[in-house]
């Protein structure tokens, strides 16, 4: 069975506004959409669409919080309101909330408020990255926002909920494997000391209802032993799946903890955990690259890339 590698994916951006302000969100998205996923709240096409028919806006942007890595929200003077006994210009209502909605689940590098100059600033938007434009500084802007947002993409991790269950994974399993392999050289297995190993983590391209009854599926499929060792700090031993090709000693493990991740979704959105909704297939997948890309930058940390390989099957 061929296994491989496929997780790259450009990261997805969603871009809020009024709806007068359309015309200055193309024109984000026409920037950034090089390097980013970039959808508008109001495009129609079904499998962007922020909104769908017959469905509450409130459930809606939820969704949408956790089918996004970065949010971008425009600010225009689409509003008037007395403020002091001064008139003032401000942003809709909706656009502020949205903003803490994004804000509040991404975190603060990972949310912008692109704001037009003469909008007043709410007090309560201290310390959220700020873009203050006009019609001649807005392509600088937007350029100052997709740097931060590469960067952010680059180093920082996100812990709904993969991130955290491949942290988890690592200390407990993954970091036992690794010492044991550096500290003895290799492995035993069947009475023969193996020191050319690698270990193989194999990822589904889809969480199925039971993880464990299509894992021993592949299991079966490709023909692997148990492999068994100690390791301190553990009261048992560690297992693993094993087999030899072309002389070189393949450990496989197939990461059970990932039905976390369903586990969460299910609680969070469970109307679309219920009826395997598009939305829900998709936000299964940003998560299990998720997964990968913190297992990946772990393994990087510990200088393990090199002994380690992470599949889809």
């Amino acid at each position: 069975m061929q296994l491989h590698v496929s997780y790259n994916m450009k990261k997805r951006l969603f871009i809020g506004s009024s709806s007068e302000e359309l015309g200055t969100a193309k024109l984000v998205k026409s920037v950034l959409e090089k390097d980013f996923d970039v959808v508008i709240w109001n495009e129609s096409i079904w499998d962007k669409s922020i909104f769908k028919i017959n469905n509450n806006f409130l459930s809606d942007l939820l969704t949408a919080t956790l089918k996004f890595d970065f949010g971008i929200l425009i600010g225009t003077p689409d509003d008037k309101l007395e403020y002091r006994g001064e008139e003032k210009l401000s942003a809709r209502d909706n656009v502020l909330f949205e903003l803490g909605l994004f804000t509040g689940r991404l975190g603060l590098e990972k949310c912008a408020f692109l704001i037009e100059e003469s909008v007043k600033v709410p007090s309560d938007l201290g310390g959220i990255t700020l873009a203050i434009f006009n019609n001649r500084t807005l392509a600088d802007k937007i350029n100052c926002i997709k740097q931060m947002f590469l960067n952010a993409g680059n180093i920082e991790l996100n812990f709904f909920p993969s991130s955290t269950l491949a942290h988890a994974y690592y200390e407990n399993f993954v970091k036992y494997v690794c010492e044991h392999y550096v500290k003895n050289n290799g492995f035993i297995y069947k009475g023969t000391n193996y020191s050319d190993c690698k270990l193989k983590i194999i990822i589904p391209y889809k969480l199925p209802n039971d993880l464990n009854l299509a894992f021993k599926r592949i299991q079966n499929e490709i023909g692997v032993d148990k492999l068994s060792f100690s390791a301190n700090g553990r009261p048992r031993n560690v297992y693993v799946d094993a087999q030899v090709i072309d002389g070189k000693l393949i450990l496989l493990d197939f990461p059970t903890t990932l039905t976390g991740i369903d586990y969460a979704i299910s609680n969070h959105l469970p109307k679309d955990f219920k009826n395997q909704t598009k939305d829900y297939n998709l936000i299964i997948e940003r998560e299990l690259n998720k997964f990968i890309e913190t297992l990946n930058k772990i393994l990087v940390k510990n200088d393990f890339e090199r002994f380690v390989d992470i599949s889809r099957i």
